[in-house]
């Protein structure tokens, strides 16, 4: 299909406003409703596009709306955290599938990744979306990795206090080589990465980090969003020196008590479906996998 045969037109923004904002939020709901899935974390996604932008990760952001008539049938968001690379998440009214419109915006986040001069582009498509990874397919994606969105189910029990002799305080800027250290000491990335990640995340609204210590060494860290009653976890690491000690453990059993106990509902954490280890731990603080993304790489250039 040609441009000129495509039904409608794109709108770029760089945030989602009051204009566009409840629109896509409808859009997404259709899209759940009919592919049978809980549009939860994707509505979480989308109403975070409504924050300001963190000057570091400006050019790596693009909200992409696609509108027929005046109604918007399209989207697609790209994000980045301050690395060599941009994430995207995109959706299509089932109504218009099948007319080029979900291929045209994938060309244009792929184009947002050009721009920004990131080396790839991930195309985050959930593992039941057959027009998703066929759709990949076209643009040339090629298998990243996996991630398993795990909800929390089962409230582990325990009083308010961490244990282990370990504090947690909310980390601020001057924090942000230090979360860089202990970010790239536990994942893959250099620390200025891991820096740029914790330091677009700091201030920015419903976005809280948590410094973990003990005996005065900072030792972890983990990072939890907060949109309309729900949570995500990320960015949760413990220095590989202090790992095996009980101290992954306690924190998030420490921090799911606290959101649970402060009425926030679902609770979410994502892990490399590669990492047992983890996701051993996350099962034995009530964590149960609710479903499955797949990250599929486009290199631009």
């Amino acid at each position: 299909m040609t441009s000129a045969d495509r039904p409608g037109h794109l709108v770029t923004t760089a945030t989602l406003d009051a204009r566009y904002l409840p629109d896509v939020m409808a859009l997404v709901e259709r899209c759940a409703s009919h592919d049978g899935f809980d549009a939860g974390a994707d509505e979480g996604f989308v109403r975070a596009r409504s924050y300001p932008v963190p000057p570091e990760i400006v050019r790596q952001t693009a909200d992409l709306i696609w509108i027929v008539g005046d109604k918007v049938v399209g989207y697609a968001g790209t994000y980045g955290f301050g690395r060599d690379e941009i994430e995207v998440v995109a959706v299509v009214d089932p109504e218009w599938r099948r007319r080029g419109i979900g291929q045209a915006l994938i060309n244009e986040a792929i184009g947002v990744g050009n721009r920004a001069e990131v080396g790839r582009v991930l195309l985050v498509v959930p593992r039941f979306s057959v027009g998703g990874h066929a759709l990949a397919e076209r643009v040339g994606a090629k298998r990243s990795h996996s991630e398993a969105a795990m909800v929390l189910r089962d409230v582990p029990l325990g009083g308010d206090d961490l244990g282990l002799g370990l504090v947690a305080r909310i980390a601020n800027i001057s924090d942000v080589a230090v979360l860089g250290e202990i970010g790239s000491s536990a994942f893959d990335g250099s620390p200025d990465e891991a820096s740029a990640i914790s330091r677009s995340s700091i201030g920015a609204i419903g976005r809280t980090i948590f410094l973990i210590a003990k005996g005065g060494e900072d030792v972890g860290m983990v990072s939890i969003a907060v949109d309309h009653g729900a949570a995500s976890i990320a960015g949760f690491a413990v220095r590989p020196e202090h790992q095996g000690k009980g101290i992954g453990r306690a924190v998030l059993r420490w921090l799911v008590r606290r959101l649970h106990g402060d009425g926030i509902a679902p609770i979410t954490i994502e892990v490399d479906v590669t990492n047992d280890r983890a996701a051993g731990l996350y099962r034995d603080c009530g964590f149960r996998e609710d479903r499955i993304y797949d990250y599929l790489a486009v290199a631009t250039g």
